[in-house]
């Protein structure tokens, strides 16, 4: 049996780029949009690939699935619930709009974690902690999800230590992603002018390549 017909993607757009100030999921990286090099990364380990958004009429031309945040504003849980509550599988591949490079090694590390059975979440740690994203997240926590944003929290990693979430060693994510580029978020222009390099410097980085 494919364990990739069990798993849903989401690319986690929900976020109000403040420092960056341009939607981030459109925005240009080697001539294509972030949210498309995110998508072809998740590709090969999911059923179907959703782009979870506050702004759909500005989505649509990334040709990708869009689900609307059930309620907008809160944060990547936010659209971790929405992702939760929609899927048609039994888990969810999460990953952020604005982390372009999530690592093929590292997503099968992940995928083959979960398909020992998870109750709760499979992530990574490194030496910065807990790494909510890339993530597989099973349904069955979506309860416990909403009555977390309820009570007003919206601190991932807080959530993560109380669902009790497995999690990839550091020793082991670091063999997987020497560089930790799965963790490169672009919050900055300074960010997306690093990731440019690291594209032309290494055009392998691409999933197609």
């Amino acid at each position: 049996m494919n364990f990739s017909k069990q798993i849903t993607g989401a690319i986690l757009a929900g976020g109000m780029s403040r420092r960056l100030g341009q939607d981030k999921p459109s925005l240009l990286l080697g001539s294509r949009p972030l949210a498309l090099w995110v998508a072809e990364a998740l590709a090969p380990w999911v059923e179907s690939c959703w782009l979870i958004t506050n702004q759909p009429q500005a989505h649509l031309c990334l040709g990708l699935p869009l689900l609307t945040d059930l309620r907008p504003g809160q944060g990547p849980l936010g659209g971790l619930e929405t992702a939760l509550f929609y899927a048609p599988t039994r888990l969810v591949l999460a990953a952020a709009a604005d982390a372009p490079f999530p690592a093929a090694s590292l997503l099968a590390a992940l995928v083959s974690r979960a398909g020992r059975g998870i109750r709760t979440a499979v992530v990574c740690h490194t030496s910065r902690g807990l790494q909510p994203f890339p993530g597989i997240y099973s349904v069955n926590i979506l309860t416990r999800l909403t009555a977390f944003l309820n009570e007003g929290s919206r601190h991932v990693k807080r959530f993560l230590e109380q669902c009790r979430a497995l999690a990839l060693p550091p020793e082991e994510v670091a063999r997987l992603d020497p560089q930790g580029r799965s963790f490169m978020n672009l919050n900055t222009r300074e960010d997306l002018e690093a990731a440019a390099r690291l594209v032309q410097e290494n055009p392998d980085l691409s999933p197609s390549s």
